[in-house]
């Protein structure tokens, strides 16, 4: 375990800078763009130096891209499960449809994509291409998902509650939906690591997670009431129920992942 110990020491260490780039680059003058593109390579950067340091190379993370099929299915998945949500709030009228939005294919899909794969590759190679492994290896599917998701979803925290990240709720139902939200997805991510044996379908489904919810779905839908802010949302109650039901599939799942004594990266 020194192996993971370390690894959470160093996103710990280098987290805090970003943390505090991040809350006060308004005050300091800087762009919160970069600042947020250096805290989510924060999880990167460690997974890759723990790696250098203790097996002097970098192949655990699991480089090679893998069956195309995990790819696309990485890809492809949120779209539909943001969709289903974002159709069920719009006809439930716990959200309306904003007529006014509007938006370009290359810059959404093409551009856009490419933007998100690039911030969501940084958190990615730590969570999935160290840290879900290593966990995998020792204590089996079930608790490595448990453990990467609360980790990963208290990693978030300092931003959410300065108000930097996911600001729209009240603060105790926020921080309690997303803890739920991200160790749900977490099944998820770490099965398409484990099962492709590649970190590239998990770096896709993150890139396409806060492509399409935060890029198209959001600004896409309008207040109905109050209730609206507690249902929308990549942490909002509607896409919390399907993440939970999706992990629980993908739990179902777990027999077709390769043994954690026989895993290799």
């Amino acid at each position: 375990m020194k192996k993971i110990l370390t690894f959470l020491i160093i996103v710990l260490v280098l987290s805090s800078l970003g943390y505090y780039l991040c809350i006060n680059s308004k005050a300091l003058g800087i762009s919160f763009t970069l600042s947020i593109f250096y805290l989510m390579w924060c999880p990167g950067i460690a997974g890759m130096a723990t790696y250098l340091f203790y097996d002097r190379n970098i192949k655990g993370i699991g480089w090679g891209p893998g069956d195309i099929k995990w790819l696309g299915f990485g890809y492809i998945l949120p779209f539909l499960y943001a969709a289903v949500a974002y159709a069920f709030i719009w006809l439930a009228e716990l959200g309306k449809m904003n007529s006014q939005y509007h938006f370009s294919f290359m810059g959404l899909v093409v551009f856009g994509t490419l933007m998100k794969v690039l911030y969501a590759a940084g958190e990615e190679i730590g969570w999935r291409g160290f840290l879900a492994p290593e966990l995998y290896k020792r204590v089996g599917y079930t608790a490595s998902c448990f453990i990467t998701g609360i980790i990963w979803a208290v990693w978030h925290f300092p931003l959410i509650i300065a108000g930097s990240y996911l600001s729209n709720m009240p603060l105790l139902p926020q921080l309690g939906l997303f803890v739920i939200t991200v160790t749900a997805i977490t099944f998820i991510f770490n099965w398409f690591r484990l099962r492709s044996g590649s970190v590239w379908p998990s770096i896709l489904l993150h890139g396409s997670h806060n492509l399409y919810i935060q890029s198209l779905f959001d600004p896409l839908t309008l207040s109905t009431g109050p209730l609206t802010k507690f249902m929308m949302g990549e942490s909002g109650v509607v896409l919390t129920v399907i993440y939970v039901a999706l992990a629980f599939v993908f739990w179902c799942l777990r027999r077709k992942l390769p043994s954690p004594a026989t895993f290799n990266s």
